[in-house]
């Protein structure tokens, strides 16, 4: 789209924008409906992708966002208004934050030329009314325009001062819960409050209010309640108000789950009202069971017994597993719904334990796909299986495999998951094997470099000088540095080895950019010694 011609560029972020107002966050789209509205065109491959409702408003957002830029559009050369975000935030009495969540809903913003000569985003003001005249009912939870009245101007201030000097709560939690209760925002509650501090000075509520959490107090309460200590005890620990401790730990929870990495395979079925319904009745749902094969019930006799416990573990027939991943998949949707839907603000520990519901659920379910394909990771293992090394070490790799196998599958694309699980590992272990096999090698090589190192207890004086000689000969050839890693970790100049941290403090490194120079000094000391 950014290289098509400008007349048909803003007609297509015209067409985009008209169709992120029309969409519904609860249902689903296909790929070639959203081509065709956008574009006018129907494209020549059809695909069986649908994209959900919530997903897509964000994408078109960014799309809007990224093809205006291409346009050079200048704010003042429009026939309507283009609001900027200071614009829209003093105008509705909302946060910038607010503003950002509301993009995501389908706020759709563009990007102009301003009078200074910078290039901001911009919303029209025919696109912020319409999205107001759709999300009337989710918005005004974020703003109110109605101004604040005598009344309720006398009962905030009321709240402020009980809670500020009674209760010793922060500026912040005393807008924060007393938004709630008049159901207001909490910048028109901060806004009034300072305006009565500012003309009347000498009874100002703020200044008999507590100061903010630091970060080091924020983090000993979080250090306290991760060792079960009550929230009671960690308010009497740190002079604070149970509430100001309770909104710590709800924030620090809230924000743990805000980067939480959560991908999910949409299916048209998830948005339905019935759905949960619908899928539990699918998972236990009583099925004929199929013949069994001899070979699904052969157990290697050469495998340690917990792994022949594997293969004990029933395998899913297709149904069965077609009904957990859908099972899978749905929980995960639901949390990723149930998370856009937060309001942080308001959120208490109750709603959290709700919102993290669909994640226990989906690693119950997951966990059951996992132990019905073990056996899987065993045999696939079992033929990667080199001279020194661990089957054992196979499985292990192999099982992370797994697990990211599990997270990817699409069921609608119409095979296994035991095929597509299958090549997943042995890709895995053609990375994995070769990988092992040389830090075989390198440990080898370890081994040799250690066995120069000279014995005090039984080696002649003259065996360890020349021990000395051709360790020495062998360490010139590394870089300083290389050296003195290579002799510190191994202990070739003192009676103690040094651990990788020991010396990642003393030289300022990470241990991982230890590991690395050892890595590469090793190797260098393996060709050296090949050549002597």
């Amino acid at each position: 789209m950014e290289f098509t011609p400008h007349a048909t560029r803003l007609r297509q972020v015209n067409a985009a924008e008209d169709l992120l107002h029309g969409t519904d966050p609860h249902r689903a789209y296909p790929l070639e409906f959203v081509v065709f509205r956008i574009t006018g065109y129907h494209p020549r491959a059809l695909s069986e992708e649908l994209l959900a409702g919530r997903a897509l408003q964000h994408d078109l957002g960014l799309l809007i966002e990224q093809v205006s830029d291409t346009l050079d559009v200048a704010a003042q050369s429009l026939a309507e208004p283009v609001l900027a975000l200071e614009d829209v935030t003093e105008r509705f009495n909302v946060t910038g934050k607010t503003i950002q969540r509301w993009r995501r809903r389908g706020l759709p913003g563009r990007r102009f030329l301003f009078p200074d000569g910078k290039r901001r985003v911009g919303f029209l003001l025919s696109s912020v009314e319409r999205f107001f005249a759709i999300h009337r009912e989710q918005v005004a939870r974020g703003t109110n325009f109605s101004q604040v009245g005598d009344i309720e101007r006398e009962e905030i201030l009321r709240r402020a001062r009980r809670l500020g000097v009674q209760c010793r709560c922060c500026q912040r939690e005393i807008a924060r819960r007393i938004a709630r209760k008049l159901n207001r925002s909490p910048l028109t509650i901060l806004h009034t409050i300072r305006k009565h501090d500012q003309e009347h000075a000498a009874d100002a509520i703020f200044a008999q209010s507590a100061e903010a959490i630091g970060e080091d107090e924020r983090q000993r309460i979080l250090r306290g309640y991760r060792r079960s200590v009550g929230i009671s005890v960690l308010a009497k620990r740190t002079c604070r108000s149970r509430s100001a401790v309770y909104r710590v730990i709800v924030d620090e929870r809230i924000e743990r789950l805000a980067r939480r990495k959560v991908k999910f395979i949409d299916d048209p079925l998830y948005h339905q009202a019935d759905a949960e319904a619908v899928i539990e009745q699918i998972v236990s749902q009583e099925e004929v069971a199929p013949q069994p094969r001899p070979e699904d019930g052969r157990v290697p006799r050469d495998l340690p017994p917990y792994l022949q416990e594997l293969y004990r573990t029933p395998l899913l027939s297709p149904a069965k597993e077609r009904a957990l991943f859908l099972k899978f998949n749905f929980h995960k949707y639901q949390f990723v719904s149930a998370r856009r839907r937060l309001e942080p603000q308001f959120a208490r520990l109750r709603d959290l334990d709700e919102l993290e519901g669909p994640l226990c659920a989906a690693t119950e379910t997951k966990n059951a796909i996992l132990r019905a394909n073990l056996r899987l990771v065993v045999s696939v293992a079992r033929r990667h299986v080199r001279p020194g090394l661990a089957l054992m070490e196979l499985i292990s790799d192999g099982n992370m495999t797994l697990m990211r196998a599990v997270e990817g599958f699409d069921i609608h694309r119409g095979y296994r998951f035991s095929t597509y699980a299958s090549f997943a590992l042995m890709k895995g272990f053609a990375r994995s094997v070769p990988r092992m096999m040389a830090a075989r090698r390198a440990t080898s090589v370890e081994a040799r470099v250690l066995e120069s190192v000279p014995d005090r207890d039984g080696v002649a004086a003259g065996d360890r000088m020349a021990d000395r000689e051709q360790v020495g000969l062998l360490l010139s050839g590394l870089s300083e540095r290389e050296r003195r890693i290579l002799s510190a970790h191994y202990g070739l100049e003192r009676d103690s080895a040094a651990t990788y941290e020991q010396l990642g403090q003393r030289l300022g490194m990470s241990k991982g950019r230890i590991r690395q120079i050892e890595k590469s000094a090793l190797s260098k000391l393996r060709r050296a010694a090949q050549l002597t």
